[in-house]
């Protein structure tokens, strides 16, 4: 079962709501986000289509309730998308007063405000995070949080689409839109504020799987840059051990090592004999400090670059 399918799971089974307009205000999120009209001969009607059927099974309750509308619940089967979808039809006179409370239909006639959020759903918070939870169940999916971050609301409608991102900005959650074929697609792509749109809309459980998640791809992330770090480093010191080498070899060649002085020519003899030692340790055998032992090896290097400017240097 997927990330999303188990926050709305838990959405469906978890939120007790007993307020009649926070339950409007969830049913019309869903009627905005899942619900398209239909034409029939008992009138106009309102079709669901969903992949959850715990998602279907609320819609149609509160479409009993809320406004006694009669609801038909279907399986519908796509054998070529594989997909199993749940369809839920009301009808009845009702269905009506649902569409003009949803903001579809302007109070006195027929015309339709497409994508408009009428206030009275979302005049105070807690009806804004119910109608919030209605369209991302009706229209909403989040990333299994191991995968990565990303949540998103596939709106109908352009107006519909801004209006939300500007709810959601109220309640303290940034949001973007962008146009996706025939849709808009209202997507968060920060972990943290996907995270706080799940808290937001009532699923405590996933935001604690959300964030147990958030915290092991962090530390993952963490011990990843540190390794990375190690071997850039390493790969650097090994660079650095091959260069001092061939300084070395350059004055060996061409002067000898016995032309350094002596704490040069220890320095050299002691790199030699350790050629995969780390600063650190060749510095401890020479029993001075890794700034000493290093200004020794600097000095080296002016020397084997002095014998390739003046005198040609063989190698």
């Amino acid at each position: 079962m997927s990330f999303s399918s188990i926050t709305k799971d838990e959405l469906v089974n978890s939120c007790k709501l007993t307020n009649k307009e926070e339950k409007r205000s969830l049913l019309c999120g869903v009627t905005h986000a899942a619900g398209s009209m239909t034409l029939g001969r008992s009138g106009v009607g309102l079709k669901y289509v969903t992949e959850n059927s715990n998602v279907a099974a609320l819609t149609a309750r509160l479409g009993k309730e809320l406004y006694a509308a009669d609801a038909v619940v279907s399986i519908s089967e796509k054998e070529r998308l594989n997909a199993v979808n749940t369809v839920v039809n009301l009808s009845g006179g009702g269905v009506m007063e649902l569409l003009r409370d949803a903001g579809y239909a302007v109070e006195g006639d027929e015309e339709l405000e497409l994508g408009h959020i009428p206030e009275k759903l979302t005049d105070t918070q807690e009806k804004a995070r119910c109608f919030l939870r209605g369209v991302f169940l009706g229209a909403g999916s989040v990333n299994d949080p191991n995968k990565g971050y990303h949540l998103e609301l596939v709106c109908k409608y352009e107006r519909f689409a801004y209006e939300l991102c500007d709810i959601m900005a109220s309640l303290g959650i940034t949001a973007k839109y962008f146009p996706r074929k025939t849709s808009f697609i209202v997507y968060i792509k920060d972990g943290e504020m996907v995270s706080d749109f799940i808290t937001l809309i009532g699923a405590m459980n996933s935001t604690i799987a959300f964030e147990d998640a958030r915290v092991l791809r962090s530390v993952n992330n963490y011990i990843n840059r540190q390794q990375n770090f190690e071997d850039a480093n390493m790969n650097k010191a090994a660079a650095a051990a091959a260069q001092q080498l061939l300084d070395i070899e350059t004055i060996r060649v061409n002067r000898g090592l016995e032309s350094l002085p002596h704490k040069l020519r220890e320095a050299a003899e002691i790199r030699i004999n350790n050629p995969e030692a780390t600063l650190a340790e060749i510095a401890e055998i020479a029993g001075i400090s890794k700034s000493g032992f290093n200004h020794r090896l600097a000095k080296l290097s002016v020397i084997a670059q002095e014998i390739k400017d003046q005198d040609g240097g063989n190698l």
